[in-house]
């Protein structure tokens, strides 16, 4: 595992000290006048075989990082809930306030990025819960939200969309699923039922977490940055891609090297289209790739 293992405050869950010792080597700055670091991020977005599209998506657009000031980039994912009342007004809703908010603070030179996240969640969940409510529904949403300060990435998440880190030819699901089944697991855990029996509940992914909810309190928020290396790719992802991909494939795809590097996103997502051609939902991945680049070959720089 390349993650030690979470710990949970009451429902808001905080993490440990995420690097495993394997996780912590030094990170090398670029050498040389002719190589800088940049954060290359990519967006893919499709409504699959849905009436509408209820994902919504925000990345900022590549960042070269600067010698003299902070760089932060901005990456979300939002799968707004089909069954809920106008989830695509609540997944792009979670996007907006998320994208002012960061606005604001994003050329500050000290921000508390996870008090950030924290206040966002639950100002954005206030906003949705308050949505007028349609035959008695409300509106709901999931999010995933990562914020990379220089080679520091911090991250958020409510619902059961995903944050993986891929490094060294590794995957590794940093989010839980914020649905019923962790609620069983801490039943087998408490000896209240067996695996069994909690394998046998048929409704193990019902959110029992999301933005919409109201008094949202469930959250995983990483309180000490994880620091990035060169050749490490953060995705986001919807349940799209999840349900669809093993995690296997979806490691195949961006470690290959047959698939270019601006393809990836696009890739990941055509995958899960294809092979589920009949009943596909709304599938959108976020890349964020932090890499050392040449500034002579101007080619291979995306601005």
């Amino acid at each position: 595992m390349l993650f030690r293992k979470k710990v949970q405050n009451s429902d808001y869950a905080v993490t440990e000290e995420i690097p495993a010792a394997a996780m912590q080597m030094p990170v090398s700055p670029p050498k040389g006048g002719k190589r800088v670091a940049e954060l290359t991020t990519l967006v893919r977005t499709a409504t699959g075989n849905r009436k509408y599209q209820q994902d919504a998506v925000y990345v900022t657009p590549s960042r070269i990082l600067a010698s003299n000031k902070i760089t932060r980039v901005l990456a979300l994912v939002c799968d707004g809930m089909g069954g809920m009342a106008d989830g695509g007004r609540a997944s792009r809703t979670a996007i907006q306030m998320m994208i002012q908010g960061f606005q604001r603070i994003e050329k500050e030179p000290e921000v508390n990025i996870p008090a950030f996240f924290q206040q966002g969640i639950r100002t954005i969940d206030r906003v949705i819960y308050d949505f007028p409510k349609e035959d008695g529904m409300g509106s709901g949403t999931t999010m995933v939200a990562c914020i990379v300060e220089d080679n520091r990435l911090y991250w958020a998440s409510v619902g059961d969309s995903r944050i993986y880190i891929i490094r060294n030819n590794q995957m590794q699901q940093v989010t839980r699923d914020h649905n019923y089944w962790l609620r069983l697991l801490e039943m087998v855990d408490a000896g209240q039922i067996t695996m069994e029996e909690a394998m046998a509940q048929k409704k193990k992914e019902a959110l029992i977490s999301f933005l919409g909810i109201g008094n949202v309190s469930l959250m995983d928020i990483n309180t000490q940055p994880f620091e990035m290396q060169y050749g490490d790719v953060v995705m986001l992802c919807s349940d799209g891609i999840t349900k669809t991909l093993p995690d296997q494939q979806i490691k195949r795809i961006i470690t290959a090297d047959a698939v270019r590097p601006e393809k990836k996103a696009e890739a990941l997502v055509e995958a899960a289209t294809h092979i589920n051609s009949h009943s596909q939902d709304n599938t959108s991945v976020v890349l964020i790739h932090y890499q050392e680049k040449d500034i002579n070959n101007k080619s291979k720089i995306r601005r």
